[in-house]
């Protein structure tokens, strides 16, 4: 009896122990376009909340997607478009924080005279080989523009040997090496200013973790959008906490380079209105998004603001 009894109490405390952990893969490496994470670990409001978060980087080999659906994590950061492809797919998943409302998503032009998306006809263009595609490829063919793709995997070295006529970029990430490189006077072709703003980022949970443990997702979101909150009042500290996990994994990431980082993503979190976060998905932009994959058969079928949210309006 008392054999029996440990056993019970043993898996109890393990189910404890379970439900408090929370292993969170962001999705790239160490920087600040996850600063509202580290803050929320450095200055204790996950465990405010009651969590034990487990902070687990990822890279180009062991993405966090394939790291969620292997159940080697509870939650992830991932794109809105890549959310909604996934659903359909049948990885479940539920937003419970959406951190970036706008698109970050830019063309570098390599030469003066390529102004406008128009002036992208029939041009060589690098893309990445496996992230952020599904935009600008569907815009290729939203606009018939012909672009030939040319694809890449981090880096910059096809726009700087002269590869390519224009660029794929993050405004916040390979812009910035772009102009570091010596291109101070670089034009760029923001997505967003022709019409295809989307939301980007978010924090997405399985969506078994969600429905075993709901309480813990939703005090890991808002832990996270405190840090997110601190982080929008206090730059230059975030940038510090910033640089202190990035030397902690030991990569080699200039400070200037995530200050510039800092301000685009904090920007990029921002309702152009209000000037101020809202941490909320937008119905008409899921709407939109949707409409696209399914012209373009990305999807099979429209996936909903409530299957996003887990039946959260």
């Amino acid at each position: 009896m008392k054999r029996l009894l440990l056993h019970i109490l043993i898996l109890f405390l393990i189910n404890v122990v379970d439900a408090q952990q929370i292993v969170f893969t962001p999705q790239w490496l160490p920087q600040s376009q996850f600063a509202g994470y580290y803050v929320a670990m450095e200055k204790g409001f996950y465990e405010e909340a009651g969590l034990d978060v487990v902070i687990e980087h990822t890279s180009s080999s062991d993405n966090a997607q394939n790291r969620l659906k292997e159940g080697r994590c509870d939650a992830i950061t991932m794109t809105l478009f890549d959310a909604i492809i996934n659903i359909d797919n049948g990885l479940e998943v539920v937003n419970v924080l959406q951190t970036a409302l706008h698109t970050g998503l830019v063309i570098v032009p390599r030469y003066d005279e390529i102004k406008t998306l128009d002036d992208m006809r029939e041009r060589r263009v690098g893309i990445w080989r496996t992230h952020y595609n599904y935009l600008a490829e569907i815009i290729n063919k939203d606009l018939d523009l012909d672009i030939e793709w040319i694809p890449f995997v981090q880096n910059i070295n096809l726009y700087v040997s002269g590869a390519v006529d224009a660029t794929m970029a993050m405004v916040y990430n390979e812009a910035y090496q772009i102009y570091s490189s010596g291109f101070e006077d670089m034009n760029f072709i923001s997505l967003a200013d022709y019409g295809y703003d989307f939301p980007e980022e978010g924090v997405y949970f399985s969506k078994d973790y969600y429905e075993k443990y709901p309480d813990k997702a939703k005090a890991f979101a808002e832990a996270s959008r405190r840090g997110w909150e601190w982080a929008h009042e206090h730059p230059e500290e975030t940038l510090d906490i910033v640089m202190k996990v990035i030397e902690k994994e030991n990569m080699p990431a200039g400070r200037q380079h995530q200050k510039w980082m800092l301000k685009e993503i904090l920007l990029l979190q921002c309702d152009k209105e209000s000037g101020r976060p809202t941490f909320e998905l937008d119905e008409d932009k899921i709407g939109q998004i949707n409409e696209l994959l399914v012209r373009y058969n990305r999807i099979k079928k429209v996936v909903t603001k409530s299957q996003i949210t887990g039946g959260k309006q």
